[in-house]
């Protein structure tokens, strides 16, 4: 990763550009032209994967990166979905829409491949590597300490008067975390419909974006992923979505061997379909 100067050298980000320039000849060519909808849909869709990408990088913080990382990957699996859409309705042949989905394919495990290797990594990014340690507030604005309580703003703001976490002797133990965006308060791959009502979700960029927000509140408060002991995952839909999150779960939690205890609830406070309760050292 040294040797990445600017966005455009990321893999991701030059797959995300020449899959954009197939698609968009085809958006001009094919009757998906005059199919608006889809058309306007695949054209949000296929922007904000390369553009979230690069607003990542120029973040310049490493769990910024992984977020936006999170929304183009959900991204991209929404534009497959668009694909399966026009292949459906004619709008492509079966060549083109193979070439276009396997593409998509490409890009989204290359970015979850990333993702992976950012979670796993050590260094803060480069808007951190020159700072020094202090007690000064203003020198590490990702971490607010009182009374041994933490907030970061590097995930999602807590919905009511509790922190993200709080310290108790060489315990730390964080409040429930769910997938909203640190940025925006958005949810990864959810739709809803104009009366807030649930179309789609992707559970696989929960699952991530969930793990980022966590990983963000160890690492403000002084712990790290290796140093989690106790996790309880609450889930909406258990016989739907256990088997992805169990997936990653493995991926994640490979090496940490912390207890675990998984639940199905109805509802979380927002539309969001996963939440961790975690207890880890200090």
């Amino acid at each position: 990763m040294s040797t990445i100067k600017k966005f455009t050298d990321l893999e991701v980000w030059q797959i995300a550009n020449e899959l954009e320039q197939k698609l968009y000849l085809q958006l001009q060519r094919s009757t998906l032209s005059k199919d608006f909808a889809l058309k306007d849909q695949i054209n949000k869709s296929i922007g904000s994967i390369p553009d979230n990408i690069a607003e990542g990088f120029g973040r310049g913080g490493r769990l910024e990166f992984i977020q936006f990382l999170s929304i183009a990957r959900a991204s991209a699996s929404e534009l497959q979905s668009q694909l399966i859409r026009c292949l459906n309705r004619n709008h492509f042949s079966k060549e083109v829409y193979d070439e276009l989905f396997e593409l998509t394919d490409k890009l989204g495990s290359k970015t979850g491949a990333f993702i992976q290797y950012l979670n796993q990594s050590e260094k803060t990014g480069a808007k951190f590597q020159h700072r020094v340690a202090s007690n000064d507030k203003r020198e590490t604005p990702q971490r607010e300490t009182r009374n041994d309580t933490i907030k970061t703003d590097f995930a999602a703001k807590p919905l009511g008067a509790y922190p993200h976490a709080r310290r108790v002797g060489n315990l730390l133990f964080l409040s429930g975390i769910g997938s909203r965006n640190a940025k925006n308060n958005s949810i990864p791959g959810l739709e809803l419909d104009a009366d807030g009502n649930i179309l789609k979700y992707d559970i696989e960029a929960e699952c991530l974006s969930v793990f980022a927000n966590v990983k963000a509140v160890l690492e403000a408060s002084g712990s790290s992923w290796d140093k989690i002991v106790d996790v309880t995952v609450f889930l909406t839909n258990m016989k739907k979505d256990f088997p992805v999150y169990n997936k990653i779960y493995g991926e994640y939690f490979k090496d940490v061997e912390a207890c675990r205890t998984t639940v199905e609830v109805k509802s979380l406070p927002t539309p969001i379909a996963i939440e961790l309760k975690v207890i880890a050292t200090i």
